[in-house]
């Protein structure tokens, strides 16, 4: 069956019911550090949705690739984490984020967010989600007191919505199997078009925790720029960035089409109070002929700098909602009601109402995904359960999916499925290859190395070599924390024990020649 893969609410006609099938690549964006200090990561919750519903990710950052894991500690509200973290540097994989220094990052200069080589307080992050959920928070993560890395501060960056209404047929297309690998199927005769499909894409205002007391959370600006054209070709995750990196004169999320400003300037704010003119902005329907077109999108956002004297005291709601020709000062005279309920008139245009570049989300929509694989896998510890995930996804299920190499052990890839499960067993660098062929005779194959540590590892380089049992060696007598990667026996003290453990367990076979001492 076509799997269903739909991004936010779906509007199914009647007509063809095969045509339901939508796929969002959603949180794909710059995320510029405002918060002042040194991030050391970034974390992604999905709510209301399972990890065999996360695609591929984003890694070219000062981070790599991030862990993806599911928490079902409320089995009716399953939460799915993606976190950007890097303890151990390695090329331009810092594990930090520098502040922004103000003003110093724009939409323009956004690819410093794609350069690993640079650090200069923004980064580029990207998650393909396939299903239904309910919000997205995004954080960056901090160091506390301590030096333990913790949530911080949320991002303003929202996550658009997609409705989608399928096309009506007088003729179906006919379409056969492409026998090109990674390519879609082959259309011998298009399709009559009765009605086009239509999709109205929608941005919510940023997740923002409201004051206690208020209705209204953070308000922050966005801007809308849109392609104006369609191309069936799907866009990768990767492609969906600011940069020109094919020099075809178009930014690559414009799908190599001409753009157009949407809406300049509109005020998004998270409320309880049911205002839908801040909460979100909705978008025109577009056609998509015969469902297949794919639509691509640009959201930016700015501060909203307005003083104090702008937002409503009782609610908290921002009053200056609109922005002039200058692009910074609002316009118009409001009415503020101030903390004791008294009226007061402002003027808006007498003060700069829109502040930095704070990101900017890159979305694609399609009805129909291409059978695809993901970009690559997350690493693993041995004795943790790896979070069960679609390594194919796209085309027609069931497929038929078929692995080489050398997977790590305790991890399989289901046939029908092409999801990815177990729980490694051992310490290692594992290279493989996973086929799939789909009901409609597509076929895609990917290679991927996957790392492995685990107790024994005590430098963390996947392997379990002399070196490790050297530095097990060097701690004999030392009490040590639960975990440590010398104490093989978690009792909590390093000796013998550990030493021989580590050696029944070297992954090359000069390691295990080495005679332990007391």
């Amino acid at each position: 069956m076509r799997k269903l893969i739909l991004p936010a609410i779906f509007l199914l006609s009647t007509h063809d019911a095969g045509a339901s099938t939508a796929y969002g690549s959603l949180g794909n964006f710059d995320a510029v550090n405002d918060t002042g200090e040194t991030c050391h990561g970034f974390e992604i919750e999905i709510d209301d949705i399972h990890s065999t519903s996360i695609g591929g990710t984003y890694s070219w950052n000062h981070y790599g690739i991030p862990k993806i894991r599911e928490d079902n500690s409320d089995p009716n509200h399953p939460k799915v984490f993606v976190r950007y973290e890097a303890p151990t540097a390695s090329g331009t994989t810092t594990g930090f984020t520098n502040p922004a220094t103000p003003g110093a990052i724009s939409p323009t200069n956004g690819h410093m967010c794609t350069n690993p080589s640079v650090n200069q307080g923004c980064e580029h992050f990207g998650v393909g989600i396939y299903g239904s959920y309910s919000t997205i928070k995004y954080n960056w993560l901090v160091k506390d007191a301590t030096g333990k890395v913790v949530l911080g501060p949320a991002v303003n960056v929202g996550t658009p919505t997609y409705t989608y209404q399928p096309p009506v047929f007088v003729q179906p297309p006919v379409i056969k199997p492409n026998p090109v690998p990674n390519q879609p199927p082959i259309v011998e005769v298009p399709a009559v078009v009765q009605f086009p499909a239509q999709v109205v894409a929608a941005i919510p205002a940023p997740v923002a925790p409201i004051p206690p007391a208020k209705q209204f959370g953070e308000p922050s600006w966005v801007k809308v720029i849109k392609t104006k054209t369609h191309k069936v070709r799907v866009l990768a995750l990767e492609e969906l960035v600011g940069d020109d990196k094919d020099n075809d004169g178009h930014s690559d999320w414009t799908n190599g089409e001409p753009d157009e400003v949407e809406s300049e300037w509109y005020l998004l704010q998270t409320n309880n109070k049911n205002n839908k003119n801040k909460s979100e902005l909705a978008g025109k329907a577009e056609d998509m002929k015969d469902g297949r077109d794919v639509v691509t999108r640009r959201y930016e956002f700015y501060e909203y700098v307005g003083p104090a004297a702008s937002i409503d005291g009782e609610s908290g709601e921002a009053m200056c909602d609109a922005v002039g020709a200058d692009n910074v000062s609002g316009v118009d005279v409001v009415t503020v009601t101030d903390a004791n309920g008294n009226d007061t008139e402002f003027d808006c245009a007498s003060v700069a109402i829109v502040g930095a570049y704070r990101g900017a989300q890159m979305g694609e929509f399609n009805a129909a995904a291409p059978l695809s694989t993901i970009n690559e896998i997350q690493s693993g510890n041995v004795g943790q359960a790896f979070p069960q995930r679609a390594v194919v996804f796209g085309g027609n299920t069931p497929y038929v999916t078929t692995t080489g190499g050398t997977l790590p052990n305790g991890l399989t890839i289901a046939s029908s499925t092409g999801v990815l499960s177990g729980t490694p067993s051992k310490v290692g660098v594992f290279n493989f290859f996973v086929e799939s062929t789909d009901a409609d005779g597509s076929i895609v194959n990917k290679n991927y190395t996957v790392k492995v540590t685990g107790p024994g590892d005590t430098d963390a380089d996947n392997d379990i070599d002399s070196a490790d049992l050297a530095t097990i060696k060097a701690k004999y007598g030392a009490a040590v924390a639960a975990n440590d990667p010398a104490d093989l026996n978690n009792d909590r003290k390093v000796n013998i024990a550990d030493y021989r453990k580590a050696a029944s367990l070297c992954t090359k076979p000069q390691c295990a020649l080495v005679t332990p001492t007391p």
